[in-house]
């Protein structure tokens, strides 16, 4: 349809409305994710909710071709009257944008810290927060590689050889804890920056796990996260996209 769509995310209820409808957070504040109707740079930071098991509006615009695939042809209306009407200036016209009561932040790394840090998906101190940052840092370096190899036409030993090597590294940088996941028996920011990467983000998903189970500390991670009972619902219910 021609209208934003929103859902309001919730533990135990999703409930679907368009941008006409309002509705109210009892004793919560108001919390609102925009992007556009595909996964994105917005999925870490509604994969971050979900971990929480926080309440907030999923709201997602409109995103169409005229020729599949190709981008000259996209229609994205409600995302041009945004731009318009100046209500994506906080973050140069672009989005992901997260609101809460009003105030707006912009960049989806800086949504997704905020969120990670708000619910506790950070670590229980700040040198726990400063490595699991480091670490997420760590996958954005891979997932470039990622992208280079595939632009150099080198991505079969990317995915054969390098990706592998490059996990390892990261499974050193984290060091010895019992898990299951990266960090240790909670789930974190870096489980769901890795989880996305390696099973949503590469193309080729049999490659991709190859990579991650030679390395028993990732595929104990990746299998840890994908059990949860909250990441399974989620992705039960979630609209299916092409990226």
């Amino acid at each position: 349809r021609g209208l934003a769509e929103h859902a309001i995310f919730c533990p135990s209820a999703i409930v679907d409305f368009d941008h006409q409808t309002s509705f109210t957070h009892h004793n919560q504040s108001m919390t609102t994710l925009t992007y556009f109707d595909i996964r994105g740079l917005a999925e870490r930071a509604r994969y971050l909710f979900v971990l929480a098991g926080a309440e907030y509006s999923d709201k997602r615009l409109s995103l169409t071709f005229g020729v599949p695939g190709d981008f000259s042809t996209i229609s994205r209306p409600e995302f041009d009257a945004a731009k318009a009407a100046g209500e994506l200036d906080v973050n140069m016209g672009k989005v992901p944008i997260l609101e809460v009561d009003g105030f707006k932040i912009p960049q989806s790394k800086a949504i997704e810290r905020y969120v990670a840090k708000k619910y506790g998906l950070m670590g229980s101190t700040d040198l726990e927060a400063a490595l699991i940052d480091g670490i997420q840092e760590h996958q954005r370096d891979i997932n470039d590689a990622y992208r280079k190899a595939k632009t150099d036409e080198k991505l079969e030993e990317y995915l054969g050889t390098t990706l592998g090597e490059s996990l390892a590294k990261v499974a050193k940088a984290v060091g010895d804890n019992a898990g299951p996941f990266l960090m240790g028996e909670k789930p974190s920011y870096a489980d769901v920056c890795f989880y996305v990467m390696l099973c949503e983000n590469i193309d080729d998903k049999e490659k991709a796990k190859a990579a991650y189970e030679s390395v028993p500390k990732f595929k104990a991670a990746i299998e840890a996260f994908a059990a949860l009972d909250s990441i399974k619902a989620y992705q039960a219910q979630r609209k299916v996209t092409p990226f």
